[in-house]
């Protein structure tokens, strides 16, 4: 509508959820700190039994591997938030305690344990604020987590992919997309018919034999 007319701009809002296919899998530092991720890794390789070529037993443990990985750091670190906020009541729930009465010594002690479980949890979600938002300038110690998420949300936005340009149009389509980039990288790497290429008097290295024989034999069992 005309400004003229009326002093305010109409907003055009769309929800649209678009799968671009999978996210690639990453490991979080803060994941070393903790003991149990030898267990974890350990108990994924032992339960997997699989057939075929000692190649694809090994791409299925990987893949199980991340699976499991996922499950683990959702059960032990996406819980970070729940668990501050639970042992911030408690703490608050004692010291107003404190303040109308005397705390006993099994409470201070009490106390002591959850003031020390919340510092470790803050340290725990600073390093991943901190690794999420690629931001390295700040010093241990530093907890501006509100501008850790807003880095976050900064690198989530510039990096998210809403559409294309093909065929001198816009295209939102994932498939339509990614037929598109098969078929470039699909010309771009496809040998030509009148491709001659000569090679006159130029000496290559190569090995021996045995070298040879050892690169392109079969992998073995033992080596995965």
């Amino acid at each position: 509508m005309d400004r003229q007319v009326f002093d305010h701009r109409a907003l055009l809002l769309k929800s649209v959820i678009i799968d671009w296919g999978p996210k690639p899998f990453k490991t979080l530092d803060i994941w070393l700190s903790n003991p149990s991720l030898k267990q974890i890794v350990k108990k994924s390789k032992e339960s997997y039994s699989g057939t075929g070529n000692p190649m694809t037993r090994l791409k299925e443990k990987l893949q199980k591997l991340k699976y499991d990985l996922k499950l683990w750091n959702k059960e032990v670190f996406d819980i970070i938030g729940f668990k501050k906020q639970s042992l911030s009541e408690e703490i608050e729930t004692l010291d107003q305690k404190d303040g109308q009465s005397s705390l006993g010594e099994e409470e201070k002690s009490r106390r002591l344990h959850l003031l020390s479980e919340l510092k470790l949890l803050l340290e725990k979600e600073s390093s991943i604020l901190n690794q999420k938002a690629r931001v390295k300038w700040l010093e241990q110690g530093d907890k501006n987590s509100k501008y850790f998420h807003s880095r976050i949300r900064w690198r989530r936005s510039m990096n998210e992919l809403k559409g294309v340009d093909m065929n001198g149009g816009r295209c939102e389509d994932p498939i339509k997309f990614r037929e598109e980039v098969r078929n470039i990288f699909e010309k771009r790497f496809s040998a030509s018919k009148h491709l001659n290429i000569k090679f006159q008097n130029i000496v290559f290295p190569s090995i021996i034999e045995n070298d040879n024989r050892l690169l392109t034999k079969d992998i073995g069992d033992y080596e995965v």
